[in-house]
């Protein structure tokens, strides 16, 4: 059974404890160091719960103030913005399985679809998602990580969340956003061939570039999917920016 994220185990749990009234309108939660501690995670997976709560209009985030709380439920939305990072990512019906772990250079064709500089150290982990009914690959990918965080290696089997929740969990460093592009290709025959598809079989490579505040790609991974078992969507939600009273 998969385990959802620890950010998302807090967001959750805060949710619930608002909607309880637990805290009233214009109570300050308690700090990042004070829910880390309480709930035994990192602050950046505290921060990434509140970026949720703050998403959804619940609260208010202002550095050297503090979280306070501004609703009770949801508020109205007014401002276009796309969905959460956290909900464009994939696999979470699937199985990850680990064919390999290995370090490595980039060379130059790698280091451009790794937005660095060729020479630079990665961790690579080549592997695959399974559809957990059928057995059958729905992913075949290549994930790259900065070399800096490859203690996480021991650790990627089997842990249940993805590549990036465990390097901040870890590290405590802060994935700021993820760069995706979107690539038509026919599947190479020997991937194709894995994947139980027929030669000459179009896919969709899509290339996810997690970067930190600096804009730095500390992971990226490199994924082919089947055209015929690919529906690519995603939904656009309304925010409110809260004004001061």
């Amino acid at each position: 059974m998969t385990t959802e994220p620890r950010y998302a185990v807090l967001y959750g749990s805060l949710n619930q404890r608002i909607s309880n009234g637990e805290f009233a309108v214009g109570d300050y939660l308690p700090s990042e160091d004070t829910l880390a501690k309480s709930y035994g995670v990192s602050r950046p997976t505290v921060r990434r719960a509140l970026e949720q709560l703050d998403r959804i209009g619940l609260i208010d985030r202002r550095r050297g103030d503090g979280t306070r709380l501004l609703s009770l439920k949801p508020t109205p939305n007014l401002q276009y913005t796309t969905r959460p990072a956290d909900d464009l990512l994939y696999g979470r019906g699937a199985e990850r399985v680990v064919r390999r772990i290995s370090m490595m250079s980039a060379n130059a064709p790698l280091a451009a679809k790794l937005d660095n500089q060729p020479g630079k150290k990665w961790m690579h982990i080549q592997q695959h998602r399974c559809d957990k009914d059928t057995g059958k690959i729905v992913v075949w990918g290549n994930v790259y990580v900065d070399s800096k965080y490859r203690d996480i290696a021991d650790e990627i089997s089997t842990y249940d969340g993805f590549i990036c929740d465990l390097i901040e969990e870890r590290h405590g460093v802060t994935i700021s956003d993820i760069h995706q592009e979107l690539i038509p290709l026919i599947i190479p025959d020997e991937i194709a061939e894995e994947m139980g598809l027929p030669k000459g079989a179009l896919g969709l490579e899509m290339i996810r570039r997690y970067r930190n505040s600096a804009q730095k790609a500390i992971e990226v991974s490199i994924n082919i999917f089947s055209a015929d078992r690919t529906n690519y969507q995603f939904t656009l939600k309304r925010t409110r920016k809260v004004s001061d009273a």
